[in-house]
């Protein structure tokens, strides 16, 4: 068994099986000696243990049957094979000719077909089609609001319009995420507002939203005429992020430019610009996207264009490690944007109004 277990280097859990027999087994035989064989060890023969029976019927010996080589996890180096199944068995097919020959001109056929299916598609666009209702007369703006109504007022070329949307109807497309606020899209778009008997091309000029809550106040349009230039936020939509090496080699991609101010004079708004980052690679100090890679993005016939204050080389898109960046103090004369008045100043952070006045301490 010592030769056995030597030449079959065996793993713990088998050296263990082993031991106890071998305790049991001169435990037993105490006036015969048992012969332990090992048979025909060899690569082919599985391992097997065998319980014969060699001084008395309650008195068992283990036999090792076969040994080396095991699998892999069981300390052997090769694993091992079945002895009924062939060494080198493989299913061979037939390569019909005319089989062959439409597995080669498949791809051309299914090129053309993808190339149609993508051509017949509707372009992108995110014009928005809403009814409205004039402004009820004698009604203000609060009285409104109470009969689920959203108070609008549309300006610019022309004699401004007061109108009623349905709040809820207007709220699905301010609020179009599920657990977001107010969307980049929302002021980046085309409206085209049917009031009674005439239509309104326009975009939002602005808005009171609440706070916190998915709430909308007021909604203050303009008119947009083609020829004439309308400035809009148009938002940045990122693809191929799962597919980005600088994000799956542990890089953060970040947008620099959530929307880039777009001029228009056609007919139509640009929609979102969608950037493919499935290139955008982790480098030193950063990898990133400038404005001048996603001008193709832009109408082909010339009836958009950036702002004019931007300059080409700005970053749109970057991937960076954030371990990398340091951690830079803020300065001593810095005061927070959220607390400052529209007229000038800082409000208090403990004044509330009422009598006595409380100031901040130092």
């Amino acid at each position: 068994l010592k030769v056995a277990l030597q030449a079959g280097a065996w793993g713990v859990g088998v050296a263990a099986v082993a031991n106890a027999a071998i305790a049991r087994t001169r435990a037993a035989a105490t006036s015969q000696v048992a012969s332990i064989t090992t048979a025909h060890i060899s690569s082919e023969v599985p391992l097997a243990f065998a319980i014969m029976s060699s001084v008395a019927p309650s008195r068992a010996i283990l036999r090792v049957a076969a040994a080396a080589p095991l699998y892999p996890f069981m300390g052997g180096q090769h694993a091992a094979r079945r002895a009924f199944s062939s060494k080198n068995y493989q299913v061979k097919r037939v390569r019909y000719p005319w089989k062959t020959e439409l597995m080669h001109d498949s791809w051309k056929f299914l090129k053309q077909e993808m190339v149609n299916h993508f051509q017949l598609m509707p372009a992108r666009d995110s014009t928005v089609n809403i009814h409205a209702i004039e402004w009820p007369r004698f009604m203000m703006k609060e009285e409104i609001l109470d009969k689920g109504l959203m108070p609008s007022v549309i300006k610019r070329y022309g004699p401004p319009r007061r109108v009623a949307f349905n709040k809820e109807e207007l709220e699905k497309v301010a609020f179009d995420e599920e657990q977001g606020h107010l969307s980049h899209l929302f002021k980046g778009r085309l409206f085209r507002i049917h009031v009674g008997e005439w239509i309104e091309e326009c975009v939002v000029l602005d808005c009171s939203v609440h706070p916190v809550e998915r709430l909308l106040e007021f909604v203050s349009f303009q008119r947009h005429v083609p020829g004439k230039m309308t400035a809009v936020p148009v938002p940045v939509t990122l693809s191929g992020l799962w597919g980005c090496p600088g994000y799956r080699s542990g890089g953060h991609v970040e947008i620099a430019m959530p929307t880039i101010r777009v001029e228009c004079v056609g007919e139509r708004i640009p929609p979102p610009f969608l950037v493919d980052i499935s290139r955008l690679r982790l480098e030193s100090p950063y990898g990133r996207i400038l404005l001048k890679d996603i001008e193709k993005l832009l109408p082909s016939d010339g009836t958009a264009r950036f702002a004019r204050d931007y300059k080409l080389d700005e970053d749109v898109v970057m991937c960076y490690d954030p371990k990398s960046i340091p951690e830079v103090p803020l300065p001593g004369d810095w005061r927070d944007p959220n607390f400052k008045k529209r007229g000038g100043g800082y409000y208090h952070l403990t004044y509330t109004g009422f009598w006595p006045r409380q100031v901040q301490r130092s």
